[in-house]
């Protein structure tokens, strides 16, 4: 099972029987690996390997002030760069649990920063973690910061999966942080209770790793760029050399916007290659980023640099985000001779912030519903249940007020049903994963909604593409198919078409499955706000389906995208990761 999974899964597991197979392991019992995770059972044998006591910590390597100061100072970009990610973490993680702490460790293990609510950090943490303190495994066994760094993956490790005892309270995620030769440099790290882990805490982790991640390769480039604008005549005869092994695509025009270099970044982005491009003019691709380019010409016209543009280019079916800076290229008199310009694409970030924007919006969901199902939920069943006796009792003479109880009825289920959906949004349901082929279940629901369709004159057409099985839970992948599609069947009104579509990519490897319709199409005003609880443009809408529809897409690691255009009509595309094992 992949860790990723793992966290949807372990909640659930039978925490008093994972505690015996950890007694026995720890007295010397021989212990059936195939009961416990695989992750799990490896660092079970590390630790003994360590030497670990599983009931009391040795004497711990702890550093000085001195060696701590000088720890913190070379990573003090990914400490500045995790600030502002603290605050959404505690966020997040006290919807679920008022007790937390969060952890952030160097390449060997040695605690940079640890942070946790009041009552955590009065009370002290039951085991030792403090700044200085070296958590690596062969000091304090496995935890989500000394296995992180021996995997270099992101993990959960929950209760008696730690080897040493004084953890097995408490639940802990960890995200490595890599550095630009693919080194991990930190680790990011979050501990609850056991029994209080947020479904979100895993990919709110990865996305904070990646951001920063994101940031260093950012810093980099601009110090690329100040280099490169330092010693510009220097670079020019080494750009073949230079600009290949940059991450960002570089693109170099002369005075009469001629293309004289582009180097393998900047053909990966474009899905061209240089033989193609250089020695003609830049105009000849302006249709695949019509904002960047512009902008590389008006570079040389105006004789001045730009810095941090956005802008969006096509390469094949899926449009890339890029980050553009460009500075002018000066001959020996001072005058204009050329301009450079350097993408980055960011398009990765983009979905990275958008998903943590998302998790923002549904841990503030979490809390407003807790205390709405028992404000609400309770007084509504006792007016229900009066209504329906008054019904009862008035007989079928008193036809009319028979009515208005009815009714009365009827709206006090619709009350009750947005709770339940709201309630989704909060605690939502296990997800029973399994292997499946994502043609047979879009084959077997347009076999369902068809019926639907026809009573307003809406045709359903599918259109499948050979793709490969994944896990999934098939009955929540049905729920957002219909709540798309019931969407776009309200768009369309009466007639129109509905086509439900299955597309592969291999070079992400991600299976996508698209609810398309020929409708009015999404005001652009309006997109931005799509999947925000309670927004709807509908009469009687609740505005909770396609909230709904993003959290389930988000436990299952994948992503829910949006493409519309006014007068042709709306494209929700669910795309998942291929993953052939629970």
């Amino acid at each position: 099972m992949k860790e990723l999974d793992k966290l949807v899964s372990v909640p659930h597991l039978n925490q008093s029987l994972l505690y015996t197979k950890w007694k026995s392991f720890v007295s010397g019992i021989p212990v059936d690996s195939n009961k416990i995770f695989t992750e799990t059972y490896k660092a079970w044998q590390r630790c003994v390997n360590y030497n670990i006591n599983p009931y009391a910590f040795k004497d711990l390597k702890r550093l000085t002030h001195e060696e701590l100061y000088e720890k913190k100072r070379q990573l003090q970009d990914v400490l500045s760069l995790l600030e502002h990610h603290f605050s959404t973490i505690k966020t997040t993680v006290s919807t679920h649990s008022s007790n937390y702490f969060i952890c952030v460790s160097d390449q060997d293990g040695h605690l940079l920063e640890v942070q946790a609510d009041k009552e955590t950090e009065a009370a002290g943490l039951p085991f030792p973690f403090f700044p200085g303190i070296c958590a690596a495994e062969d000091q304090i066994g496995n935890t989500a910061i000394g296995t992180v760094l021996v995997t270099k993956t992101p993990l959960a490790i929950i209760g008696p999966e730690h080897f040493v005892q004084a953890f097995h309270r408490w639940s802990c995620v960890g995200a490595p942080i890599f550095g630009a030769n693919g080194e991990v440099i930190a680790v990011l790290t979050v501990g609850t209770p056991c029994g209080f882990e947020s479904p979100y805490t895993f990919s709110l982790l990865a996305a904070a790793a990646k951001a920063v991640e994101a940031g260093l390769k950012q810093a980099m480039m601009e110090k690329q760029l100040q280099e490169v604008r330092k010693n510009l005549s220097q670079v020019i005869q080494q750009s073949e050399i230079i600009f290949n092994d940059m991450s960002q695509g570089v693109l170099i025009l002369n005075k009469d916007c001629t293309v004289v270099f582009f180097n393998k970044a900047a053909e990966k982005i474009w899905d061209l290659s240089a033989e193609q491009i250089v020695g003609g003019p830049v105009q000849a691709f302006y249709h695949t980023c019509p904002l960047g380019t512009p902008i590389l010409i008006r570079t040389i016209q105006e004789g001045k640099a730009f810095a941090n543009i956005d802008c969006t280019c096509s390469n094949g079916p899926r449009e890339k985000n890029l980050l553009v800076n460009t500075s002018v290229i000066y001959d020996e008199n001072n005058e204009v001779s050329g301009a450079i310009g350097i993408y980055t694409d960011v398009t990765e970030i983009r979905r990275q912030d958008a998903r943590m924007r998302e998790q923002e919006k549904l841990a503030v969901v979490g809390q407003m519903a807790a205390g709405m199902a028992h404000e609400i939920r309770n007084p509504l069943t006792s007016v229900r249940g009066f209504a329906q006796l008054i019904k009862e009792r008035m007989g079928d003479e008193q036809i009319p007020f028979n009515e208005y109880m009815e009714i009365m009825i009827q709206e006090i289920d619709q009350a009750d049903s947005v709770i339940n959906n709201f309630l989704q949004l909060a605690r939502p349901a296990p997800a029973q994963k399994q292997l499946c082929s994502a043609n047979e279940l879009v084959l077997n629901f347009a076999r369902i909604f068809e019926s639907q369709a026809f009573l307003q004159g809406t045709k359903v057409k599918t259109d499948l593409q050979s793709i490969p099985s994944t896990v999934m839970d098939v009955n929540q992948i049905k729920q957002v198919l219909l709540n798309l599609s019931q969407n776009a069947l309200q768009a369309l009104k009466q007639g129109g078409t509905l086509t439900l579509a299955t597309r592969y990519d291999p070079k992400e490897n991600v299976i996508c499955i698209q609810v398309i319709d020929d409708g009015p199409g999404i005001p652009p005003e309006d997109l931005d706000k799509i999947g925000t609880p309670f927004f709807t443009t509908k009469d009687k809408g609740t505005g909770l389906g396609l909230s709904i529809s993003y959290s389930i897409v988000d436990r299952h690691r994948g992503r829910l995208e949006v493409t519309s255009k006014e007068g042709e009509g709306t494209c929700f595309s669910v795309c998942l990761p291929v993953d052939q094992q629970f």
